[in-house]
């Protein structure tokens, strides 16, 4: 006869209810760029949001400048936290000029990974302002197989991302990556347009690396202009450029020199229009930006300054139900000022998490813990002086991230967090509005002081 096991069966259970209900009193935590969410495993049953934890932290009173302006309906306003209310001052003003090139960087996580978003407001200022190209493009990255706006392959290098397990974060570039080429590795760049996908002309590529010196590689345009090019030992980045027009570029290292590091290529104007580099990064919180050395930044500051700094993260950050953000607050005040630090000349921008939905008594809506964050997001961009820009807002104009997954076609992916192609151009448009509106108060703004003089 068996021995009844019920009495153990039933310990056993009880334990592993209890272990599992013990993780919900585990608070949220990171480590680096790691974060630990606080486990909720009664959120699926628990009836209503009525716990302290679904509060939503919304009560930032929002500083009025001391020149006020009403935004228009269908805009949401660029908002102005820096203590003059001229965060982005130089920004309008270079865009006014519109006599060299005005070149903003674009920071994201994977909301904006493959160059959505960044490709559509690109070309919004490209049609308005002048420019061409695709802007800074990694040697080689993960979005090669999907980024519709340029064709790119790679060979022969030794690829290092800051997600990886091994990197070396003193030897990343501005992107978050950095390739050592053996002897003949190769890469090709092929740049395309947004609305046809046809293969589009840059009228320069520039390459960015780091060498001790001995570096030769030779580069073919169009399949049919080969010029060699060689690079003697620097402390600091160097740039080669190789003027077009180009539709497409190949580079073929020679001879890989003494610790060479490449970090990407440039594809655009070098001498007027607007320029829209995209820096994404998929399963980041922003603040990996902090560990970029200074050195490093500020090279690419000399070689390539940038008028425009945006920042927009939050969705590896972000749970459902989470209040309080102050260890991201923290982290990012301090990414932002490492920034500023570096580029002495840049505005900055920063753009919230977008809308981002869970079921909640039986319906999908925007997840109070993504509330938190906007207004979180919202006290680093006062508290640092620059400006914000409130992207649930923005989206809640075209019924939200619930909109944008129903429209037909689609405009989000049915995660209820990542947008599709023409969810980023909805986005941009809103985006490109809002800056086109803030440059005419600005200029209106210029105006009446010059009248008060």
């Amino acid at each position: 006869m068996t021995d009844n096991k019920i009495n153990q069966v039933l310990i056993f259970v009880s334990a592993v209810i209890a272990g599992t209900l013990l993780l919900s009193f585990i608070p949220a935590f990171n480590m680096g760029d790691f974060q630990m969410k606080k486990a909720d495993v009664l959120a699926d049953i628990r009836i209503g949001e009525k716990n302290n934890d679904t509060l939503i932290i919304d009560t930032f009173t929002q500083i009025i400048p001391e020149f006020v302006d009403t935004c228009k309906t269908g805009v949401i306003c660029i908002s102005d936290y820096s203590a003059k209310h001229d965060a982005l001052d130089r920004f309008y003003n270079a865009l006014n000029a519109n006599n060299r090139p005005v070149r903003i960087a674009y920071f994201g996580d994977s909301f904006i990974e493959g160059d959505l978003l960044t490709c559509s407001l690109r070309d919004l200022f490209k049609k308005k302002y002048g420019g061409n190209g695709v802007g800074f493009v990694p040697v080689n990255c993960i979005t090669a197989g999907f980024r519709t706006t340029v064709l790119t392959s790679a060979a022969g290098w030794d690829e290092h991302c800051i997600t990886d397990s091994i990197f070396s974060r003193g030897k990343q570039g501005i992107s978050g990556h950095y390739f050592v080429p053996d002897t003949n590795a190769t890469a090709t760049f092929s740049c395309r347009t947004v609305s046809e996908k046809k293969i589009d002309t840059c009228s320069a590529a520039a390459f960015y690396f780091i060498t001790d010196g001995n570096l030769k590689f030779t580069t073919v345009v169009n399949r049919k202009t080969t010029k060699r090019h060689t690079a003697e030992g620097s402390k600091d980045i160097q740039k080669i450029s190789v003027e077009g027009p180009i539709a497409h570029i190949k580079i073929t290292v020679d001879n890989p020199g003494i610790n060479t590091r490449f970090f990407g290529i440039t594809l655009d104007d070098e001498k007027t229009g607007i320029v829209v580099d995209n820096y994404s990064l998929r399963g980041v919180s922003g603040e990996n930006l902090k560990s970029i050395p200074e050195k490093t930044l500020k090279d690419f500051d000399k070689l390539r300054s940038y008028d425009l700094i945006v920042l927009q993260y939050g969705l590896n950050v972000a749970t459902k139900t989470q209040t309080r953000y102050d260890y991201y607050k923290k982290a990012m005040t301090g990414v932002i000022n490492h920034l500023r630090n570096s580029f002495p000349d840049s505005d900055f921008l920063l753009i919230s998490v977008g809308d981002r939905a869970a079921k909640i008594n039986g319906e999908m809506t925007t997840m109070p813990g993504v509330k938190n964050l906007t207004a979180t997001q919202r006290e680093i961009a006062a508290e640092c002086g620059i400006a914000f820009w409130n992207l649930i807002d923005v989206m809640a104009l075209d019924g939200g991230i619930t909109g944008y997954v129903k429209s037909k076609p689609p405009k989000a992916n049915l995660d209820y967090t990542h947008i599709k192609m023409l969810g980023g151009e909805q986005i941009a448009n809103h985006l490109f509005e809002s800056i086109e509106y803030g440059k005419e108060k600005y200029l209106e703004k210029k105006k009446y002081k010059e009248l008060k003089q």
